[in-house]
């Protein structure tokens, strides 16, 4: 496109340009590199105050990528090591640097596992308390309903309920996974 400029003023190949429309172009550029400005500093306020850091770690860790990821692949390894199918993958971050998964053994709804990954070990043994009634190294829970089966080493826990008439299907090759797991953290 060709412009000229006279003493009438601002002429474009295709005709005169009028000074409203210059400006409603010149006051749109403006706004854009505020606006663009203003995503820049925030962006970079997140890099200075490590937010940005703990937001990627905490996607990593939802999505089983971040530091837990190779425990959550030996897991789902020694699974299918069984010929069994971790299915239905749900995660949850516990607001407190923690993060729990639960999975449906060969997509049963009589048969889950949780996966829960706290911060420390104190906190490991507090939560457990709170959610299990429970927070040692070893526990077994039984009712009419099903039976639950903890096993804990470090700041995890593996969690494996069976109910139903069910409840004996997967339990031995469950404690084998969860015992190779374990044995796994340092």
């Amino acid at each position: 496109m060709s412009m000229r400029v006279n003493e009438k003023g601002l002429h474009y190949r295709f005709g005169r340009v009028k000074p409203v429309r210059v400006s409603l172009i010149m006051t749109l550029c403006v706004l854009s590199l505020v606006a663009c400005s203003a995503s820049s500093i925030e962006q970079e306020r997140k890099i200075y105050t490590r937010e940005a850091t703990d937001e990627g770690m905490d996607r990593a860790k939802s999505q089983g990528h971040g530091l837990n990821g190779p425990l959550i692949q030996e897991l789902d390894d020694g699974f299918a090591a069984k010929g069994i199918k971790l299915m239905n993958n749900m995660s949850a971050d516990d607001g407190e640097g923690g993060i729990s998964y639960m999975y449906l053994l060969n997509g049963s709804g009589r048969h889950i596992v949780r996966v829960h990954i706290f911060s420390d070990v104190p906190t490991r043994v507090t939560r457990m308390n709170e959610m299990y009634g429970n927070g040692g190294d070893e526990a077994v829970m039984e009712n009419g309903l099903g039976k639950t089966t903890i096993r804990s080493k470090a700041y995890v826990s593996l969690v494996y309920t069976a109910s139903g008439g069910e409840k004996d299907d997967y339990e031995e090759d469950v404690m084998q996974v969860f015992q190779h797991v374990l044995e796994q953290l340092k």
